[in-house]
């Protein structure tokens, strides 16, 4: 990875999210209408209809001007808990703890960055975060010759964040950890547990836990902690999916995958619950910590199963066929 790659300049960071954010002011302008100087897929990456892929390339959508174009972090740096004071109680951190080793990331920082390649406990694994599905997922980056890096690549797919592996150059999809394109096609990565839970919540429970420094190697304007405006409690999306109608598109939901079947509850169910076990096949027991995280098993076998936290519209466009418990039923 090259020094430029790296170093892009705080104009092309605010040029891509101020342009998100040009596009949802009154619908005047519609993002499939903008016109990049240079196509990621054709350009950059060498892929086009000719090439072998899981999805149509007409799915993805170009998100910004370039690959890299928002840098992920790749060498972080880590406070204590204690001196993090640019952090308030109610923010929302994704946070995991591997081997007694408890990290926090602040959502704060990822809006900026959307990925974080980290090394914790002597295991490699890749931070993502996407702002427009509010999908947090962490993931294992280790391949057969040892760790890779992955980075931001420009590219969308049902407004969700599609990440490249600096190895190979495939194209992942980071909802569902699945390359979809380029050498590593049809391989997932393992998904590691993560909690998305208040930065005073995880604190308390983790009083040990280190920090994500804002001290990342670029010019950001990490005190904004809403770039996005109110894209988190407005119903429009940067691009039209099929959405379901039982939920407003940005509730945020758990989510969990076994076998054929997929399950979502709503984050104030749980909240409001801590407990709940949502009949199907096999069905899902849910669980709220103290600390914010969620657990979720099969309620056959006990099996535990990785729950992942993100927009309904989200979790539903990647899992039409998914179970929903809202607090009255399973569907």
């Amino acid at each position: 990875m090259d020094h430029d790659a790296r170093n892009f300049s705080r104009t092309a960071l605010h040029g891509s999210v101020l342009a998100v954010l040009l596009l949802f002011a009154a619908n005047a302008t519609s993002a499939q209408e903008h016109k990049w100087d240079t196509d990621i897929v054709r350009d950059t990456f060498g892929y086009g209809p000719g090439t072998p892929s899981d999805v149509a390339w007409d799915e993805l959508e170009q998100g910004c001007g370039a690959r890299d174009c928002i840098p992920s972090i790749d060498e972080p740096k880590f406070v204590p808990a204690g001196a993090a004071d640019f952090l308030a109680e109610e923010d929302i951190v994704m946070a995991i703890e591997l081997a007694g080793e408890a990290r926090a990331y602040p959502v704060a920082i990822l809006n900026y960055h959307e990925i974080v390649n980290d090394e914790i406990a002597g295991r490699p694994v890749a931070v993502t975060y996407c702002p427009l599905c509010g999908s947090g997922l962490v993931f294992e980056r280790r391949f057969e010759k040892g760790p890779v890096e992955f980075g931001v690549s420009g590219l969308l797919r049902k407004n969700d964040l599609v990440l490249y592996d600096r190895a190979t150059e495939s194209l992942w999809q980071q909802i569902t950890g699945r390359a979809f394109a380029g050498p590593m096609r049809g391989q997932e990565l393992k998904v590691l547990p993560v909690a998305m839970t208040r930065w005073g919540t995880w604190r308390a429970a983790h009083p040990g836990t280190r920090v994500l420094s804002t001290d990342t190697g670029f010019d950001r304007p990490y005190a904004d902690k809403t770039p996005y405006g109110d894209y988190d409690s407005n119903e429009r999306l940067l691009f039209p999916v099929a959405l379901d109608e039982r939920l407003h598109p940005k509730t945020v939901v758990y989510g969990v995958e076994t076998g054929d079947n997929s399950y979502a509850v709503t984050e104030d169910t749980l909240q409001a619950a801590e407990n709940i076990e949502q009949a199907g096949d096999p069905g899902v027991a849910w669980e709220l910590t103290g600390a914010g995280e969620v657990r979720a098993r099969r309620l056959d076998t006990g099996e535990p199963l990785v729950a992942h936290r993100m927009f309904w519209f989200a979790w539903y466009s990647f899992h039409v066929d998914t179970q929903l418990y809202n607090g009255q039923r399973g569907e």
